[in-house]
């Protein structure tokens, strides 16, 4: 068997298999789902198992094929010249996809990414803070942290926590940042919910500098709900990272659902970063690193 030909037969090979185990999948929820209401009776139930065992071989017996085919390729490595390189790093990959999970989405019509390794929690368990999500690089955002999120931020290792609220902070979370070394940042502001009220710029210029500081990573941001203020600060941080206003506001809407706020969008187009923007430049604390 030629070279070319090894190529086609393991090409063919990882597209019937990926095909068959998809299938499989998806006959084997069908039938759950089937099953669960009472609609297939013990014959359809031995026909079912019947067809699954006779997959089972079959997928069996293409696995076995590529391994050999795998086996000849690599023997032919040490002897083809650059061209045919290319072609056999995209047998390996069509190799190594064959092999993974395969996951049926909820319509059941297609495969998603293989599915990510879970994080087990520690005993007692621990929950994760409302709108919670990474902002850039050690720069996270979340809702007005609670005593049952606690030991999910422990697991961040934050260094600082900017609070873009005014009022007085709660003596659990002071207690909680003072066990874990956690500095503390207040930089208290008005929310844009009724007209005319607006977050002063140097305000907001105050909270960038000590968001965007390398030293106080990693950081959360916060307010009551981690939706309007929070999200006025981030749009300024994507507005240093030169996203387009199209990418910002999408971004500020879907934290802020459905409640999005028109002045704080305003805010976010108007805001003068020249002065940050210069400073930041000169610390070294721009470009933001992901």
């Amino acid at each position: 068997m030629t070279l070319a030909d090894t190529l086609a037969a393991v090409h063919d090979n990882a597209e019937a298999i990926q095909t068959v185990s998809l299938d499989t999948r998806i006959k084997e929820e069908v039938t759950q789902d089937a099953e669960d209401s009472g609609e297939l009776d013990k014959t359809s139930g031995e026909i079912q198992e019947s067809h699954e065992k006779e997959t089972e071989a079959q997928i069996k017996a293409q696995k076995d094929a590529m391994d050999m085919a795998k086996a000849e390729i690599d023997v032919a490595e040490g002897s083809v010249d650059d061209q045919d390189v290319s072609e056999l790093q995209k047998v390996q990959r069509a190799l190594h996809q064959a092999n993974q999970p395969v996951r049926i989405t909820q319509q059941k019509t297609g495969v998603t990414l293989p599915a990510m390794k879970l994080m087990t929690p520690p005993d007692g368990g621990w929950e994760v803070p409302e709108n919670f999500s990474i902002v850039v690089g050690q720069i996270y955002r979340s809702s007005f942290p609670r005593p049952e999120n606690f030991e999910y931020l422990k697991r961040l290792k934050l260094k600082s926590i900017l609070v873009l609220i005014p009022e007085i902070y709660p003596d659990e979370n002071l207690q909680f940042m003072k066990e874990n070394n956690i500095q503390f940042f207040q930089v208290g502001m008005s929310g844009n919910k009724e007209p005319f009220v607006h977050v002063p710029h140097d305000v907001i210029t105050r909270a960038l500098e000590i968001a965007i500081n390398p030293a106080n990573h990693p950081l959360l941001i916060h307010c009551n709900r981690g939706k309007h203020r929070t999200g006025c600060l981030s749009g300024c941080i994507r507005r240093l990272q030169d996203w387009s206003l199209t990418m910002i506001f999408d971004e500020y809407r879907r934290f802020a659902y459905p409640k999005a706020r028109p002045l704080d969008q305003q805010f976010i187009e108007l805001y003068d970063s020249t002065e940050v923007v210069k400073r930041a430049w000169d610390y070294g604390w721009l470009p933001l690193q992901w």
